[in-house]
């Protein structure tokens, strides 16, 4: 009697992982198609060289980061852009509060003083 109630069980079991293997569907996997990089043949003196392509001239250089907004002015002096001014006064201002342990409600004249600051170290 136990051994038929087994096999009802395995026979149960085996039906079911049956049933499972049938509902999973197989993904269909489509290849792309790449196109191939063409070499870009150039003339130097009579001699054909062939380049890749989207090779970069060295001979160009980017500015990039902090050094894009930089510029001098006719005396010499470098001249500070307003994002980099923005953020000196800000840094100042942070300094500022947490000298007096970011005690809440100066906000503003911490601000005010971190801006004169920064205008006086400018000029």
């Amino acid at each position: 009697m136990v051994r038929k109630e087994e096999e009802k069980k395995n026979a149960a079991s085996v039906k079911k992982k049956a049933v499972a293997k049938k509902k999973t569907a197989k993904k269909k996997v489509v290849k792309k198609k790449v196109a191939k990089k063409k070499t870009v043949k150039k003339k130097v003196s009579g001699k054909a060289v062939s380049r890749k392509p989207g090779a970069a001239k060295k001979t160009a250089k980017k500015v990039s980061g902090k050094k894009a907004g930089r510029k001098k002015s006719a005396t010499g002096k470098r001249v500070v852009s307003d994002q980099e001014r923005y953020e000196m006064i800000q840094r100042h201002a942070y300094f500022l509060a947490e000298a007096r342990n970011f005690q809440p409600g100066h906000e503003h004249d911490d601000w005010l003083e971190a801006e004169r600051f920064v205008d006086q170290i400018l000029k």
